[in-house]
């Protein structure tokens, strides 16, 4: 019988192996017997940690926002300054989807298909916690205070969220386009500080 320390490594190695899977093919086109090959386990053991490949769809999608509802939400929190919020936001952001890429491609695959999935999990993990929300609200407190120009702050974070994000979609194209990209990691760090240069800048009072 497996411990409850294996059963969770397990569980987390299938999701690993599924999100990689689905990030490639999709949830239609994704197969069971490919994650289970891809996880190191059998098809049967796969079936015994998630009864259907929908219930193992919502269990990455729910692995991934965990994850970026946790990392770096404290620091983003915690900081002195709005300047400071901006700056940890874009970082942190930009160094969790460096870590997993494959998270780009699953969620453009899954807008590609309608979102359901990912619209239900953006509404179930919508809360005060997560860094989007405490970036949002400090955008509030910013503005209230005047440290930045009157905007409206759900299209502000969705500029923001773009910025970060869609760099890595084009990934491909950068390269072949942008002949400095060839330093992938340069490349990152100097697009970090663009972003907040450019977003910061832009926010300043007129």
């Amino acid at each position: 019988m497996q411990s409850e320390e294996t059963k969770v490594d397990t569980e987390e190695r299938i999701i690993v192996a599924a999100l990689a899977v689905f990030a490639r093919k999709g949830k239609d086109g994704a197969r069971m017997q490919e994650i289970a090959n891809e996880a190191g386990i059998n098809k049967a053991m796969l079936h015994y940690y998630f009864r259907s490949k929908d219930k193992l769809y919502e269990a990455v999608f729910r692995h991934v926002f965990n994850r970026f509802s946790a990392q770096h939400a404290t620091a983003v929190k915690e900081s002195p300054t709005f300047a400071k919020t901006l700056k940890l936001f874009i970082d942190g952001f930009i160094d969790s989807i460096k870590e997993k890429p494959d998270i780009v491609r699953l969620m453009v695959n899954e807008n590609l298909s309608g979102g359901t999935a990912l619209g239900s999990m953006i509404v179930e993990k919508q809360h005060e916690k997560a860094a989007p929300s405490i970036l949002k609200k400090k955008l509030e407190e910013a503005i209230k205070n005047g440290e930045i120009r009157p905007v409206d702050p759900d299209h502000t974070l969705l500029t923001v969220l773009s910025c970060c994000l869609f760099f890595f979609i084009w990934a491909p194209t950068i390269h072949i386009k942008i002949p400095k990209s060839k330093d992938w990691d340069a490349f990152i760090e100097s697009r970090k500080e663009h972003i907040f240069d450019v977003v910061y800048n832009g926010l300043q009072p007129q």
